[in-house]
């Protein structure tokens, strides 16, 4: 270099030195050559390393080079190059002396045509001897193409040739404000955006970075990452911005990656999930390397990262993993979870990290810690808007602030989790699925490698929930089992309800997964999933599903819940059942037959065997000592379900329903009996205590009872919980025993079904206009008029009803746990113990939960239930173990570590 350029190059630097609002590209080159000037700054496999001084020195060249072009600041370069080092430093050159457009050099023709249109490209850089569709479409257009020759030096090093014909212009030093870079949205929904981000957006994001992964000089970091996406981009400048290195890799070989490691010790690498498993597949076979040349920690973004895959690497690798939450619009860091001594939370996307994160309604308003809405950011590293496109503008900022699409929210220590992205999210009948969460429990099936939830057409519900699934090698599973896994976890309109297994998902060029358009790409495969009724028995049953859930057709693997059945269209269906093939069986039966194939097999099942039981398995696996949890007035314990899919899935739940529901036996009308046969029941599945029993209304007296007389055959109670009922003789704010109800409701079993439906109307009518009409008997006359003609179920009520109005309580020794739902029918001056704490000797435990005392154990209110619920349960299954002497530390952690699912 000439003595007046290295003058020049120096008086540049000394002049930056002193200007702390340089917040450019050229700024973080300059900062490292000021500190570290023959210190590594980029390097590649099979190749001598580029210093911070040779990369200087070398930008100034490219862009003597380009001015005397005629390419200056503010002109559009598009660059079309494979990874490696020359990629990223003609990145860094062309960002620092006019505005970088890197596209991907997998594109068509027509696609480089959209883009070099859209970003109005002034020129076009390709590397030499590599034969490009982008090199037809400029010419097409008219747009000059600057040929990149690698040179015999450092990685990085290389020279342009060719002519533009356009004329020379001055160099001028950039700003702050001068745009750097321009990439587009991903476009999946909609015609991709062009963001621009300026030289301030790069230099603030690179700071970020550097500052959430506390990167050193010493620090060099392995990139896998494409160069023409701003995650690969970005650990480029943050890694400068450090005064560290990047390797800079041709495409990702999971294989070679192991060989990087030994030829460059990183201390750290960065990737999408995808890759993260590709290098987990291959792990085992270079362990060696692992131990000899380890890491500092590892990063993951762009999309999340499953809890399994976090779990492996951190094993793998005995390094922390960091999880960072980004997008283009933001350069791309807005959280990171940081790096220990600091806490980092499964499924968090960490703490702010650069710009401000709040959480926004849809009007507007800015949410407090814990409520949902959409994420909100804005910031040094935020982009000031989408390029010529006012009405992405418009929705894309509110109040100075830019929406994400992500839904979210804000712990009460700051850390965000992402629950969702609005456009992914699967709309089910009104129902809103997040697919991630869908993906998550996939995941955890033992046979699943990969797992993407998506939506699919719907004729009736809109859309509904199918899955993606790549197995692990040799490994064998049915869509049911995967199915029958699923149900396990979540509530059943959650549940794929088609599975397609593929050899590989659809990616996007960074590797990551997609999601939107997967229902149309694996459209012939969805359709073939479908498995049609075989047998007569089938097609009955099926054709009773289509009546009931008003379908075109069912197969027989199809689940009833997540086709959209409830309890009371469970009632109907078990009416039609026994109507037209005269089996009588209890709606507990979905409990374990929700597919029209185990309904045949528990219909064949029940042609050869007369026993019945009052113990249902709602949840019979697990480690845990078992819940057994009561029926209500009804009789049923079908409701249940849903608040036992969200406790711990190592704990088995039995539920008790009542005699009389299958119309082969007469309901016991006492209920220290029903008490007593159910210990019975229950010492069948566990001989001794300690137990944990619970009922819903009328099922919470049962349980009481059953307490008392455990205890008086010095059996252990660890739990006893009560949910939502007031006790025997109180004033109760729940009139589960209306006198005038269940007048009626005698009345109606002495009638015809057309009389009944009369008597009903004409009822109604006269508490309409006395105005006498209370809440619980317009319950009853819904619950009624949906239930005929399967008046059994009207016998049981009636005769629990009697069983709760003779029962005479005694003072129980221990203590009651109380769910109390929120919404009370009564006055102000109400017990809030409900008359427990009069029977209770050991207190009563009083956990407030929100809704009514018929939704509070119904979706979404039963999630906050079982939520409290689990705790009490973990703690008194704690206590219960160290009572008994036979606690250790492993016992402990499974309680501690593993919670509810929500």
């Amino acid at each position: 270099m000439a003595i007046q350029e290295l003058e020049n190059r120096d008086s540049i630097i000394a002049t930056s030195i002193g200007n702390s609002k340089n917040w450019t590209i050229e700024q973080l080159i300059i900062d490292g050559v000021r500190h570290n000037p023959g210190a590594t700054a980029i390097a590649a496999p099979a190749r001598p390393p580029l210093t911070y001084t040779r990369l200087y020195d070398h930008i100034h060249n490219v862009i003597a080079t380009l001015n005397a072009k005629g390419l200056g600041l503010g002109d559009r370069i598009a660059i079309v190059l494979p990874n490696g080092p020359e990629m990223a430093v003609t990145f860094l050159a062309v960002a620092a002396g006019a505005t970088s457009a890197p596209l991907n050099p997998a594109y068509s023709a027509a696609e480089f045509d959209f883009y070099l249109e859209d970003l109005n490209a002034k020129a076009l850089i390709v590397q030499s001897g590599i034969d490009s569709p982008a090199r037809q479409v400029a010419a097409a257009r008219n747009i000059p193409v600057i040929e990149l020759l690698p040179l015999e030096a450092e990685a990085g090093i290389f020279q342009l040739v060719g002519e533009t014909n356009l004329p020379p212009v001055e160099r001028r030093s950039n700003n702050n404000e001068d745009i750097a870079l321009v990439l587009h949205t991903s476009g999946t929904t909609a015609r991709p955006k062009i963001v621009p981000l300026t030289q301030a957006n790069l230099y603030a994001s690179a700071q970020n970075i550097k500052k959430a992964l506390d990167l050193r000089p010493s620090d060099r970091c392995l990139n896998v990452m494409p160069l023409f996406h701003i995650h690969g981009l970005s650990t480029v400048f943050s890694s400068l911005a450090a005064g560290g290195s990047v390797v800079c890799t041709p495409n990702f070989d999971a294989v070679k990656f192991f060989e990087w490691m030994k030829q460059w010790h990183p201390s750290w690498y960065t990737a999408v999930p995808t890759i993260h498993q590709a290098i987990l597949a291959e792990v085992e076979a270079h362990r060696s390397i692992v131990k000899q040349y380890p890491l500092r920690f590892i990063r993951s973004a762009s999309s999340a990262l499953p809890p399994q895959v976090m779990q492996a690497l951190e094993q793998s690798f005995n390094v922390p993993v960091i999880e960072a939450y980004g997008m283009t619009e933001a350069a791309p860091q807005i959280t990171s979870n940081p790096l220990p001594p600091q806490k980092r939370k499964l499924y968090s996307a960490g703490l702010a990290a650069g710009p401000e994160v709040a959480i926004m309604d849809e009007v507007g308003n800015l949410l407090v810690n814990g409520e949902a809405g959409e994420v909100v950011i804005r910031g040094s590293n935020v982009m000031l808007g989408y390029e010529n496109n006012p009405t992405a503008n418009s929705t894309a900022f509110t109040n100075g602030w830019f929406r994400t699409g992500d839904q979210g929210y804000l712990d009460k220590e700051g850390y965000l989790f992402i629950t969702g992205r609005l456009k992914e999210q699967i709309n089910r009948g009104g129902e809103k699925i997040s697919p991630r969460e869908v993906d998550e429990v996939l995941l955890d099936h033992p046979a699943v490698a990969q797992a993407v939830a998506f939506a699919v057409p719907h004729p009736t519900l809109g859309e509904d929930v199918a899955a993606a699934i790549v197995l692990r090698p040799n490994a064998h599973v049915t869509d049911r089992e995967i199915r029958e896994f699923v149900v396990t976890r979540l509530a059943e309109f959650k549940v794929p309800t088609q599975i397609v297994f593929v050899a590989e998902i659809p990616k996007g060029s960074t590797g990551k997964l997609q999601r939107i358009g997967l229902a149309q790409k694996l459209k012939e495969q969805l359709q073939a999933n479908y498995v049609a009724p075989r047998t007569e028995l089938e097609k009955v049953i099926a054709q009773i599903w289509v009546e009931v859930l008003n379908l075109k057709q069912v197969g027989i693997y199809d689940n009833f819940f997540a086709l959209g059945g409830d309890s009371l269209l469970a009632l109907r269906l078990f009416n039609k059942i026994e109507q037209k093939l005269g089996y009588s069986l209890p709606m507990s039966t979905l409990i374990q037959a929700s597919t029209v194939e185990q309904l045949v097999n528990i219909i064949s099942d029940a042609e050869s065997s007369d026993a019945w039981s009052p113990l249902v398995a709602i949840q019979p696996h697990g480690s845990r000592p078992p819940l057994f949890l009561i029926h209500a007035v009804w009789g049923n314990v079908l409701f249940y379900r849903d608040l036992v899919r969200y406790l711990h899935p190592d704990q088995p739940v039995y539920g008790l329903q009542a005699k009389g529901i299958d119309a082969q036996q007469a309901p016991l009308t006492s209920l220290n009996e029903m008490a007593a046969y159910y210990i019975q029941e229950i010492r069948k599945v566990q001989p001794n205590g300690p137990y944990y029993i619970g009922g819903y209304s009328f099922g919470g007296i049962i349980a009481f009872e059953m307490a008392q007389q455990l205890k008086t055959q010095e059996e252990q109670i660890a739990l006893l919980a009560i949910f939502d009922v007031s006790s025997p003789g109180y004033a109760k704010p729940i009139p589960n025993s209306d006198d005038a109800s269940f007048f009626h409701l005698r009345k109606l079993l002495s009638l015809n079904i057309k009389d009944q439906l009369t008597y009903l109307w004409e009822r109604m009518l006269w508490h309409l206009e006395i105005g006498k009409a209370s809440m619980f008997y317009r319950f009853y006359l819904r619950y009624i008029k949906r239930s005929l003609p399967d008046l059994r179920l009207l016998e049981v009520a009636l005769a629990n009803n009697k069983a709760g109005k003779s029962y005479i309580p005694s003072i129980y020794p221990g203590q009651v746990t109380l769910f109390r739902a929120s919404q009370q029918n009564v006055g102000l001056d109400v017990d809030l113990e409900l008359g427990w704490g009069k029977l209770a000797a050991g207190g009563v435990e009083l956990h407030h939960v929100p809704g009514s005392h018929a939704s509070h154990i119904q979706e979404p209110n039963v999630q906050v239930l079982a939520q409290k619920f689990q705790a009490c349960l973990d703690k008194a299954q704690l206590d219960a173990l160290e009572f008994n002497h036979k606690i250790s530390d492993s016992q402990t952690k499974s309680y501690i570590d593993s919670p509810a699912k929500h």
